[in-house]
């Protein structure tokens, strides 16, 4: 059998040092040997979102960050912004819209990143936040982020920024950029099992959460916020899953985070310069702003067949999300991915490519 190269786009592959680091003893959530634990893991956070502010941990997917920055930062009819480039925004919309927010959605076509002078056109001073997209992994584009927090600069409007697929793979500068919420999901370029997502409120974002009178219980935040004090969370954590996050940090760091950015950078680039080769192309219209930790392959027609194809020949990769779900197929570089996983997926994508011919 085969071994398997595992280049999906979530949950992504985890190494068998982070498994190794779940496989111990349970412990108390309330030990003192789990605050140590906790404090190691908020610490390195704070790296990967570059900010002083603290990172919380919850028990849940991204969904349930994404749910909790509205839940604690917003009120019933607050009119929010969301530019919609994928199935993910749109998510965040439709979202938004269960808590009865109003939102104005500024739509652009699939493949496109987000005009900013386009959305910053629908934002006004009674806009109370702006929800983007760091990196929409339906359609492989990352959304400049940087030039929206600087187009909000010295306004009240909050800046919610989803990085599920983007923290810890791409760059993020939550303090540096001027982004109130950042969240992310451990299945992605942290290299951990499913399970938890992280969350950060700038002194803005907390500020808003006074005057919240949206209903929360379990994602509350100010509750987390005196837990965090103490290096503990509100409720049970999945607390396995928090030993392999701090494994997964020490990978990270021991490898040194502008090295972890610089080779998803060379693996993507060397997906791209593949695919084209045999004929194929990315799916963003705009290659400046295609994703570093997916790319996602327009094959007309061909996506399901080419993935299960590579499946056969022992690679996993993903198919798009609809309506893409016949024309693109997505490959993930996030974590745990190294140039010898790119060249097996781009020698089994060849192969295809001769046996198609073949026929």
């Amino acid at each position: 059998m085969k071994k398997e190269v595992v280049m999906m786009v979530g949950p992504t592959a985890v190494p068998e040092r982070v498994l190794k680091a779940m496989y111990r003893k349970s412990i108390s959530h309330r030990s003192k040997e789990y605050c140590e634990i906790h404090q190691r893991v908020r610490e390195g956070l704070k790296k990967i979102f570059k900010t002083e502010n603290e990172v919380y941990i919850l028990t849940s997917s991204g969904t349930g960050a994404m749910e909790a920055a509205i839940q604690n930062c917003f009120s019933v009819g607050d009119e929010i912004v969301v530019p919609v480039i994928g199935t993910f925004s749109e998510q965040f919309a439709l979202m938004a819209e269960a808590y009865q927010l109003k939102v104005t959605r500024v739509k652009f076509d699939l493949g496109e990143a987000a005009d900013v002078d386009k959305v910053m056109e629908h934002v006004t001073s009674n806009t109370k936040g702006l929800f983007v997209i760091h990196n929409e992994s339906s359609t492989g584009v990352t959304n400049d982020i940087k030039a929206f927090g600087k187009a909000l600069e010295g306004k009240d409007t909050l800046l919610v920024t989803d990085s599920v697929s983007g923290a810890g793979g791409i760059e993020m500068r939550m303090d540096e950029w001027n982004i109130d919420i950042v969240l992310t999901g451990s299945q992605k370029a942290l290299m951990v099992p499913a399970g938890l997502s992280f969350i950060s409120l700038s002194e803005k974002a907390w500020a808003a959460t006074k005057k919240s009178n949206l209903p929360k219980y379990y994602f509350d935040l100010d509750k987390a916020r005196k837990f965090q004090e103490i290096n503990q969370t509100p409720n049970t954590p999945a607390v396995y899953n928090v030993f392999a996050v701090d494994e997964a940090l020490k990978m990270i760091f021991e490898e040194g985070l502008d090295n972890v950015y610089r080779r998803h950078e060379e693996n993507t680039n060397r997906i791209i310069e593949g695919i084209r080769e045999l004929g194929y192309d990315i799916f963003p219209k705009d290659e400046r702003y295609a994703s570093r930790t997916l790319t996602a392959v327009y094959a007309p027609g061909k996506a399901k067949e080419i993935v299960e194809g590579l499946k056969e020949e022992g690679v996993i990769v993903n198919t798009g999300l609809a309506p893409l779900q016949e024309d693109v197929f997505r490959v993930g570089v996030m974590g745990y991915v190294y140039k010898e996983d790119v060249e097996a997926f781009l020698s089994a994508l060849a192969k295809l490519k001769l046996t198609s011919i073949a026929k």
